[in-house]
């Protein structure tokens, strides 16, 4: 993504200018006359200055009206902040988020689309910060809700609040992660999971690892049941991290300014075959679009760092590569909202006459403290 410098035209530059020139002709013409008449009728004089005072007050007007604005809206380009999350014990955040993802399968004159949607809440506690700035944080749903649709059949919802008896069959899966401890993880102020000496990881003390059903497969239809598309599509680790401190974004280790960028290389797990698996990299790339009174705003966008010729490799990968942005509290050292955007095509994904496209759209923000879910 690449960020507008704001622009000023010549027009814009030359107007203020002419307008307070104006005011100053007419102050010039105006006692001409008077001076010309002032022979002949002596006592009109006194008459004619004060129109005279009417007019000038009229340019220092516009000019000060025009001028302290452009300062205002033109940043300096050349200040440099320092990006850290700001962790304190005790400290909770709730994010809430909406994602609706379209995945469409064609082979030959088949054709089949699913739909699926998710809204949750999810609420992260800060229980330790080290002098280092490190925090475990655990992590909670608090409410989830998904619908999934294919094609033109009637859409399938499940809430969190169902009764186990009421889940639709598929989202028991989802449903039944949903009822595992919180899942504890360790993150450094630039938001990155953090290598503790003393404390194990949470998914070597044997702890369930929940995954947001936003980055979770688990809603795809059986294999017996799902489409020859969705299987491939879904089938792969590569779709999203399942990890849970996953939900902030990388920052920039050193100071940066607008225009500046800085990087991230995120390791998955593919299929290479049936028996074989494949380690592949996406590289994320972050610039600085711009800053605004104590909040930063920076734009993303991903891709594959080894390009693959492999069409099956590919179609894991479909919705690992996207773009978007986030916004950032520099004085709080938090994230406020950040989007996510997908749009990736394979062709060829299963075979000759085959076509694979996902799209959509998740959307993330911080609800204030003293919002419910």
């Amino acid at each position: 993504m690449i960020f507008e410098v704001f622009k000023m035209s010549a027009i814009a530059l030359i107007f203020p200018l002419l307008v307070s020139l104006l005011p100053q002709d007419s102050a010039n013409v105006t006692p001409a006359a008077p001076a010309a008449a002032a022979p002949n009728t002596p006592t009109p004089a006194p008459a004619t200055p004060p129109a005279a005072p009417e007019t000038p007050p009229a340019a220092p007007a516009t000019t000060q009206e025009t001028q302290p604005t452009a300062p205002k809206s033109l940043p300096n380009p050349q200040q440099t902040v320092s990006l850290r999350y700001q962790f304190t014990p005790g400290q909770v955040l709730r994010y809430r988020s909406e994602q609706k993802m379209t995945l469409e399968a064609q082979l030959g004159q088949s054709r089949r689309v699913d739909i699926s949607e998710v809204k949750q809440t999810r609420k992260f506690t800060v229980q330790d910060v080290r002098t280092s700035g490190d925090a475990e944080l655990s992590m909670q749903f608090e409410h989830v809700w998904m619908r999934k649709q294919v094609d033109d059949g009637d859409p399938l919802d499940f809430d969190s609040s169902m009764k186990t008896s009421e889940v639709p069959e598929t989202f028991r899966g989802v449903a039944h992660s949903l009822r595992g401890t919180a899942p504890r993880f360790f993150l450094t102020p630039l938001g990155q999971t953090a290598v503790r000496s003393d404390v194990r990881p949470a998914v070597a003390e044997n702890r369930p690892s929940l995954p947001s059903p936003v980055e979770t497969d688990d809603v795809s239809e059986s294999p017996k049941t799902a489409s020859p598309a969705v299987q491939q599509a879904s089938s792969g680790s590569g779709s999203q991290p399942k990890d849970p401190g996953s939900f902030l974004m990388l920052l920039s280790a050193t100071p940066v300014k607008v225009g500046d960028t800085w990087k991230e290389e995120i390791p998955l797990t593919v299929r290479a075959g049936v028996d074989s698996t494949l380690q592949v990299t996406i590289l994320r790339t972050y610039r600085l679009d711009k800053l605004s009174e104590n909040t930063a705003h920076v734009s993303f966008r991903s891709s594959l760092r080894s390009p693959s010729r492999s069409t099956v490799i590919h179609s894991q990968l479909i919705q690992a590569t996207p773009s978007g942005s986030f916004v950032f509290d520099i004085r709080r050292g938090m994230m406020l909202s950040r989007e996510f955007r997908y749009s990736e095509t394979v062709i060829g994904a299963l075979g000759a006459e085959s076509l694979l496209s996902s799209f959509g759209t998740q959307t993330e923000v911080l609800l204030p403290s003293e919002q419910s879910p």
